[in-house]
């Protein structure tokens, strides 16, 4: 077996793991509370050691903060994909980000969460997450005139998704689906 090989092997292993440590810290932090997250019960619920949980995650920080950093690499590139889908029309970072928020795979309430347990342990483990969405409202305000109408349709938008992230919303996902279909044709129309 070659040093690549072994390399790889390792490489995919430490990955998987990572993978379901995180998995296990979100279904821990949904089911019980972020106030419930622990190392110990991040080991039992993902059947590792805590050694190798601690191998992955050498505290409770750098789990939190691998909890949203895989929610900013699985929600960032669809965003990116939905802006170049509506590249040369009206408004397409705008449209991206209702769209974003309209997608079913951001809406797993394990990373609405994770979100309220980051910035409950440390606010500032937050900064990456802000520094995001500043460039992401820097592109809204390149692309459109009324500033204002931007920030109400992403406001609204960002609290259809959060309502049903954290399932408090009083719309069933049918209406959700058609009042974020009316966010998007006003950000077409009307933000200009």
């Amino acid at each position: 077996m070659t040093s690549e090989t072994t390399t790889a092997r390792i490489d995919r292993r430490t990955s998987n793991s990572r993978d379901e440590i995180l998995d296990a810290a979100q279904r821990i932090v949904q089911r019980d509370g972020a106030g419930r997250l622990t190392i110990d019960g991040v080991a039992r619920e993902a059947g590792l050691s805590k050694g190798g949980v601690l191998y992955n995650f050498p505290n409770k920080e750098s789990l939190l903060k691998g909890m949203l950093d895989r929610m900013m690499q699985n929600t960032m590139p669809m965003l990116d994909a939905f802006r170049e889908e509506f590249a040369g029309g009206p408004n397409p970072t705008l449209r991206a980000i209702i769209k974003t928020s309209a997608n079913k795979e951001c809406l797993d309430p394990a990373l609405s969460r994770a979100i309220l347990a980051v910035a409950a342990e440390d606010p500032e483990m937050l900064a990456p997450l802000r520094a995001e969405l500043a460039r992401r409202w820097e592109q809204v305000q390149q692309e459109c005139e009324d500033r204002d109408m931007a920030a109400l349709l992403w406001a609204a938008a960002d609290g259809l998704m959060f309502h049903a992230l954290m399932d408090i919303g009083v719309f069933p996902p049918e209406k959700r689906a058609e009042l974020l279909e009316k966010l998007d044709n006003l950000a077409t129309t009307t933000c200009k």
